[in-house]
């Protein structure tokens, strides 16, 4: 049985547990992996850069997930290339749902079968979530409230042509942060409302479910008693977008930002 208080290193995440008892919520981060099995290089037709457009680069490391851990929060965060399989969609859409990139270059160049894509499922997609709830249950038993828990992602600073068809009515230039928690669904007011302010007394602008307004991480955490938003972390804002590298000057004050705002936030809301 997965023993949720020790770490745990598996091909397909890492998860690191809270340093003593205390317990005060899950941070996950499902697609900042870059790792890509075995079994899918024969269907890739792109090249690692081109693969890296949409990966949300860095992200585990935007955070001081040691921090994280000394105050009560336990972190998944995932290896495999969301290409592969992307963990933030449903079983039925989730394998190499991304035949090209969001700027429209090809990725995969093969395709597979029913049954291979059973098998991918099976081996990649379910055991994350397996976990994860394993993670919720066992958590929430130790709260007298509702669990608290953040989902972590990046977000091109522009939107693609892909970006635009899926919501038109978006704007072309995009805030540091977005919070979301599908329109009210996933959490109560006051849960969303500190996380967007105390961003902003960081120094950053946050918009609330715009351009997103979540995805399948949070709704597979809705099925639970918690509290849960994901972040979305605008990529200009610690990343040269073309270049696809870290920029140094800017991480350290956001990755110290970042990890108080999610300790407080956390903190706050698991009493």
């Amino acid at each position: 049985m997965f023993d949720t208080q020790v770490p745990h290193s598996h091909p397909l995440f890492t998860y690191y547990p809270p340093l003593d008892a205390t317990t005060v919520g899950i941070v996950s981060i499902p697609h900042s992996g870059e790792d890509i099995p075995d079994e899918f290089k024969p269907y890739l037709c792109a090249d690692l850069l081109t693969m890296r457009e949409d990966v949300d680069y860095k992200v585990h490391e935007l955070v001081d997930i040691e921090a994280l851990q000394k105050n009560g929060v336990g972190v998944m965060v995932a290896h495999v290339h969301r290409v592969c399989v992307d963990l933030n969609r449903s079983e039925e859409n989730c394998v190499m749902f991304w035949k090209e990139n969001t700027k429209g270059v090809p990725l995969i160049g093969k395709s597979f079968s029913r049954e291979e894509e059973d098998f991918f499922i099976r081996k990649f997609h379910k055991p994350f979530f397996e976990i994860y709830e394993s993670l919720i249950r066992d958590f929430s038993r130790k709260l007298k409230v509702r669990l608290p828990v953040v989902d972590l992602h990046s977000m091109p600073s522009r939107p693609t042509a892909y970006h635009m068809k899926q919501n038109p009515n978006q704007k072309t230039t995009r805030t540091d942060f977005c919070v979301s928690d599908q329109h009210g669904k996933t959490c109560r007011p006051d849960f969303i409302d500190f996380f967007a302010q105390r961003l902003k007394t960081t120094g950053h602008s946050v918009a609330v479910n715009d351009p997103y307004i979540g995805g399948f991480v949070t709704t597979f955490v809705n099925r639970f008693e918690t509290e849960n938003i994901q972040i979305e972390i605008n990529r200009a804002i610690y990343m040269d977008e073309e270049k696809k590298e870290l920029l140094p000057h800017l991480v350290p004050k956001l990755k110290t930002d970042l990890t108080q705002v999610l300790i407080e936030g956390l903190t706050k809301f698991s009493r």
